[in-house]
């Protein structure tokens, strides 16, 4: 029996929301599915294999009708052999949301991963690249998937209590040693700290070059009221307000390193949260965008314009291209991250608006949408304006998956895909797919 029983919640209607199930093939989500009296149970905190105590997260009698039920294991009763002991306590039963595959060994979270995005392309259609050879690959140099997240974001209790939320909870809770994130982060002590009235969530960012960073997060939040902890020690402080930024110490950015090429990134900006991604993508965007010298390029969902960078020295001087990020901040501080690159530009704009409105072609597109991607408006867009080659980097698979169909039926095919684990013990799933033009 696991300690996690011991946790129980006690109420009249719990002996109605406990089933005893066995887990089966995983599901997208980071869930597995078991099935009760033929209906699907969607469980989360267990392994392929496993039979659990589960707790119903819906009551069963308001949910009769329900195709479906979500649940989350309580005790396990037959560990399967994918089952270790967890790597951070507080992510289980009733923890923290971001971590729910602590309790699964790191090469089977790896081929779990794989077998959902095999079966994601399946589902959608996707046909012209062999599924099976779809493989999620570890990044350099993690061999146990700790202190990888650069980029935390915790919530803030009503009482100041900085934790997570819980999964499908709005609950705060502890997080403890928190051995996902870098050491810089967890340095900071937040989860000891209370934070002062009308904060709602604090930043907290270990970049590749220079001090760690904290954002304090409020719509009504004094930034007078901060007081600045010792345990923080030279680290960047602002407070963002319903009015905007305020920096305390510092001026509301941080700076990554790529290889020779330093990035400036608002403190609230995005960046890759692995410590190695933002490296390894740069590599394989390099080695596959094959943009010509003295072509042209698009960077769609630019960012600062880390894969602008890369495609501006492929083109080289007398070629082109544009950063197009949606995000004002985001893309001013692409202008200065590429300003000694007199071939790149960039644009503020919607990506789909900005590539309906051009007239002509492109030679080669690389783009990195959010977890909603790009869309089959977008797809069909980039399939009648590229010439060459698009790379898209995907954060989600589903998404990918229901954009690469799209763009298929438009005469291009899938020529290379590429997965990686760069969310260790969560179900997340970095992607580069490569397409071109169907030849004939």
């Amino acid at each position: 029996m696991t300690p996690e029983a011991d946790r129980l919640p006690t109420g009249p209607a719990l002996g109605d929301r406990l089933l005893t199930l066995t887990a089966g093939p995983p599901a997208a989500g980071g869930t597995f599915v078991a099935r009760h009296e033929g209906r699907v149970v969607f469980v989360r905190g267990t392994a392929p294999g496993e039979t659990v105590t589960a707790r119903l997260l819906e009551d069963p009698q308001e949910q009769a009708s329900a195709r479906f039920w979500r649940a989350e294991a309580l005790d396990v009763l037959e560990a399967g052999v994918d089952r270790v002991p967890t790597v951070w306590d507080e992510a289980g039963v009733d923890g923290v949301g971001g971590a729910e595959w602590a309790h699964i060994a790191l090469p089977a979270q790896r081929r779990i991963a794989s077998e959902v995005m095999q079966d994601l392309l399946r589902r959608a259609g996707v046909t012209s690249y062999p599924t099976e050879q779809v493989q999620v690959e570890p990044a350099p140099h993690d061999a146990d998937g700790l202190g990888w997240r650069t980029r935390v974001r915790y919530a803030v209790d009503a009482e100041g209590h900085v934790g997570m939320r819980g999964w499908r909870s709005h609950e705060v809770r502890p997080v403890g040693e928190d051995p996902l994130s870098a050491r810089a982060v967890r340095e900071l002590r937040l989860g000891e700290w209370t934070a002062p009235a009308g904060t709602e969530a604090i930043d907290a960012v270990a970049p590749s070059a220079g001090p760690a960073s904290v954002v304090l997060i409020g719509r009504d939040l004094d930034p007078d009221a901060v007081v600045i902890p010792e345990s923080w020690g030279e680290a960047d402080v602002a407070v963002r307000t319903g009015r905007g930024m305020v920096p305390l110490r510092g001026d509301g950015t941080v700076h990554e390193r790529v290889g020779e090429r330093l990035f400036t990134v608002a403190a609230t900006g995005f960046w890759q949260s692995h410590r190695r991604a933002a490296e390894l993508l740069t590599e394989v965007v390099e080695a596959t965008l094959r943009a010509p010298h003295g072509g042209s390029a698009w960077d769609l969902y630019g960012g600062v314009g880390l894969f602008a960078a890369v495609a501006a020295a492929q083109v080289g001087s007398q070629g082109t291209v544009v950063s197009v990020e949606g995000n004002r901040r985001a893309s001013q501080h692409a202008e200065e991250n590429l300003a000694d690159l007199p071939q790149a530009s960039t644009a503020t704009a919607d990506v789909t608006d900005w590539v309906r409105a051009r007239r002509g072609g492109v030679d080669a597109v690389v783009l990195d949408p959010p977890r909603s991607g790009a869309g089959p408006e977008l797809m069909e867009l980039l399939a009648n304006a590229v010439r060459q080659r698009i790379v898209y980097v995907s954060c989600e698979p589903s998404t990918l998956a229901r954009d690469l169909s799209a763009i298929e039926k438009k005469g291009w095919r899938v020529v290379d895909l590429r997965a990686f684990d760069l969310f260790p013990h969560t179900h997340h799933i970095e992607s580069v797919a490569v397409l071109e033009p169907t030849p004939g």
